[in-house]
């Protein structure tokens, strides 16, 4: 048993990195699991179902998956830079037939004409010849920025700054702070079991809130899609209070720069993984936001302080309360 539970830990440790990287040793980033992993993988599967269906006709009428693709591409090659390849065989039939001695009877005046006059009409007729061949460059292009888009930056956690905050509609940072003593996570509402986008096995995904000004809590989605299990959740939100609260915490010992790359896990591998790029993140922006805030939220009194926190803990035992009616326990 002991020997199994360390097996666990290592692995609910290991898989961490899966859903967080760290973007400095002061800063970790939970990947968003809406905007980053979930669209990726959706458009893959449909990509992946078109293959499949393309390549079943191919089979059911005895011909090797993609060959038509594969013939049409290499003809409008051939036709752009060696036109006489096609025009040269169609020359040959008509030449043959027409030398026919019962093609002569029936058809005296018929003549056939020299091969570079008989080419030029085919030539002038299609204007696109010589474009076609570019559009083979061009899709692939399109279809690796569609299969591999860019990376959204997910929420961030700054335990120098003490602030939990999130890139909003690329201008505006939503901004949570984390207090000098207690919990590190007394500044979000989170929950452990929101569902997963189309979820048929019952999982769920991590929810993080971050309270507005206005005092709204609008639920976003973090964490790699789908999680390895409810224990994952558990772990990332174990992992912020850990990096909060040490230097170099045990929980955080196999997350680095980079997501991690989910090998053994295809679905995990075929939602998460491959981007070109990252969105752009203004640093610099956020930065200015967050001193801003960080400015306002110095001048207020301790007082003022606490009732904040309070109002958001108010918002978090709601939700447990909520969860704990379905039986499900929503405690870290």
């Amino acid at each position: 048993m002991k020997l199994l539970e360390k097996w666990l830990h290592f692995y609910r440790t290991y898989t961490l990195g899966y859903s967080v990287r760290r973007v400095n040793p002061d800063e970790l980033e939970i990947r968003h699991l809406i905007l980053d992993a979930f669209p990726r993988g959706m458009i893959r599967l449909i990509f992946l179902a078109i293959l499949g269906v393309i390549a079943f006709i191919d089979l059911q009428h005895g011909v090797s998956p993609f060959d038509n693709q594969i013939s049409a591409i290499k003809y409008n090659f051939d036709w752009a830079f060696d036109p006489d390849k096609s025009i040269r065989k169609i020359y040959d039939i008509e030449l043959e037939v027409m030398s026919r001695e019962s093609f002569q009877r029936k058809y005296p005046n018929e003549k056939i004409l020299p091969y570079e006059e008989y080419r030029k009409p085919y030539l002038e007729r299609d204007s696109l010849r010589l474009v076609r061949p570019v559009f083979h460059f061009i899709w692939p292009l399109l279809l690796l920025c569609i299969l591999f888009p860019p990376r959204p930056r997910g929420i961030r956690i700054n335990r120098k700054k003490k602030v939990i905050y999130q890139q909003h509609l690329g201008k505006e940072y939503w901004l949570a702070f984390i207090p000098d003593e207690g919990d590190p996570l007394s500044g979000i509402v989170y929950n452990l079991y929101g569902l997963y986008p189309f979820s048929l096995t019952g999982r769920y995904s991590l929810q993080i809130g971050i309270p507005e000004k206005d005092g709204k809590l609008p639920f976003l989605m973090y964490g790699c899609y789908p999680n390895p299990s409810l224990e994952h959740n558990r772990y990332l939100l174990r992992a912020i209070r850990d990096f909060v609260r040490e230097d170099n915490p045990a929980s955080l010992k196999y997350v680095g720069r980079y997501y991690k790359l989910p090998w053994l896990n295809p679905l995990i591998f075929l939602f998460n993984v491959g981007s070109i790029f990252r969105m752009p993140f203004n640093q610099k922006l956020a930065d200015k936001q967050i001193e801003t805030e960080l400015k306002a939220w110095k001048k207020r009194t301790e007082n003022s302080k606490k009732h904040w926190f309070e109002a958001v803990q108010r918002q978090q035992q709601s939700v447990n309360q909520q969860l704990a009616e379905l039986k499900m326990d929503n405690k870290i």
